[in-house]
């Protein structure tokens, strides 16, 4: 069984196209060290303004030993 984790990162237009309020980059690897393997960037920025975003998703195995 697998867990999942959606990590969003806001988009802000610059007159060059847009630029991330994080780097992506530096998070993937982040999140690797925790055991987590990225999974699909989803591309928001049709969204409005206010909302405009990537969202990188994350899973990793359960650990199953743990009882929820």
């Amino acid at each position: 069984m697998y867990e999942y984790f959606i990590k969003s990162i806001g988009l802000h237009y610059v007159r060059e196209g847009f630029s991330l309020a994080e780097e992506y980059e530096q998070l993937i690897a982040s999140y690797a060290k925790d055991g987590w393997r990225f999974v699909q960037l989803v591309n928001l920025s049709e969204l409005s303004p206010s909302e405009r975003r990537i969202d990188l998703i994350f899973e990793r195995k359960k650990d199953e030993r743990k009882v929820i």
